[in-house]
């Protein structure tokens, strides 16, 4: 060989060397970023999470589970698309309806239920005294979390709340300062007033409604009056029944309603004004629970409605109207056979603009 070919080999040996060195200091480099990222996220696992779901880092569940290292991955998958997704409308890999949480909550790997039981209950827990302490002092009333505790209250009525009743999208920001507000006791009427009282009773903790008159329905009205606020209202249904929830308004002038009702044309979640009909409407059938517990959300804004069931966002409307009134629940002819159950009505008040 040549000194030219030597030569070139020696710069070619040197090329090679130099970035076989830089591949190794990237590596490190790389390996120890990676791993100063997987200390900061074993310390704090849900910090992906908390960058939309802000409030969740005071959420009784979240704080005792990532005490113990479980991080939100691990009931809700890595949900990577959903993280990615600055629209917001990719869900979460796994989700969890009312119905589901307590079947959930029972892996043998968390929460082992006993005696060859397959749900987790009242007799696992390790403090018994405390438990019935608990129930003694908060069956049948509305926790600070919003939810009323029954004799079939499943864990997150107890243990926090863990259930998002708004959408956190853009619209929201600003507003988290203001409270989330039980309007319903869970004890009786106060803070209500029926129009036909009759058809309108409290039971386990339950706001009841029955079509009293099969000419006409009968609606429950709020004392208190609103401007612009969200609502998140869960209810529950035994069909046939014909159900709504009044935005703003009064008997004498109703304003816009949610409807709660089966129908081959539009579905639960859709908007009417009384003598216009059906303003905005909900095609989608499979986002009702027909069996269990669902939450209706609104957020009411002047004249514009938006209105979201379990989560899904039905659509917005500007609707006309009163801009300040009273909310309610309405059960309609029809609904002899059936009952419109309620388990809580949450009102968070929207600041004023400026």
């Amino acid at each position: 060989m040549g000194l030219k070919g030597r030569s070139d080999s020696c710069v070619s040996y040197g090329i090679l060397i130099i970035v076989g060195l830089a591949c190794v200091l990237v590596g490190c480099f790389a390996g120890e970023s990676q791993a100063e990222k997987g200390a900061g996220e074993k310390a704090n696992g849900n910090s992906k999470c908390y960058v939309c779901h802000a409030g969740l880092k005071e959420e009784e569940i979240t704080i005792s589970h990532v005490g113990m290292g479980i991080t939100c991955d691990e009931c809700h998958g890595p949900s990577i698309e959903h993280m990615h997704d600055e629209m917001l409308m990719t869900m979460p890999d796994l989700l969890f309806g009312r119905s589901e949480v307590r079947r959930m909550c029972s892996d043998p790997t968390c929460h082992k239920p006993g005696e060859g039981r397959y749900v987790y209950g009242l007799q696992d827990h390790k403090d018994t005294e405390a438990v019935e302490a608990f129930y003694k002092k908060w069956l049948g009333r509305a926790r600070p979390n919003g939810r009323t505790v029954t004799a079939d209250s499943v864990c997150t009525d107890c243990h926090g709340k863990h259930n998002l009743d708004k959408a956190t999208r853009g619209e929201f920001e600003g507003q988290q300062d203001a409270q989330w507000v039980s309007a319903f006791n869970g004890r009786d009427l106060s803070g209500w007033r029926a129009s036909a009282a009759s058809s309108w009773t409290v039971k386990s903790g339950r706001l009841m409604g029955t079509a009293a008159d099969k000419a006409k329905g009968s609606s429950l009205w709020s004392e208190e009056e609103y401007e612009d606020y969200q609502m998140a209202v869960t209810f529950r249904a035994t069909w046939p029944v014909s159900a709504g929830i009044w935005l703003r308004g009064d008997d004498s002038k109703p304003g816009a309603r949610v409807e709660i009702f089966e129908s081959d044309r539009a579905f639960t979640g859709s908007v009417l004004v009384p003598n216009k009909g059906l303003v905005l409407v909900n095609l989608r059938s499979d986002l009702l629970d027909g069996e269990g517990w669902n939450t209706i959300s609104a957020k009411v804004e002047g004249d514009r409605v938006q209105v979201w069931l379990n989560a899904e966002e039905i659509g917005a409307v500007r609707t006309g109207g009163p801009a300040r009134g009273k909310i309610g629940l309405y059960v309609g002819p029809g609904s002899e056979a059936g009952h419109f159950v309620v388990r809580e009505v949450l009102i968070q008040k929207l600041a004023e603009p400026g």
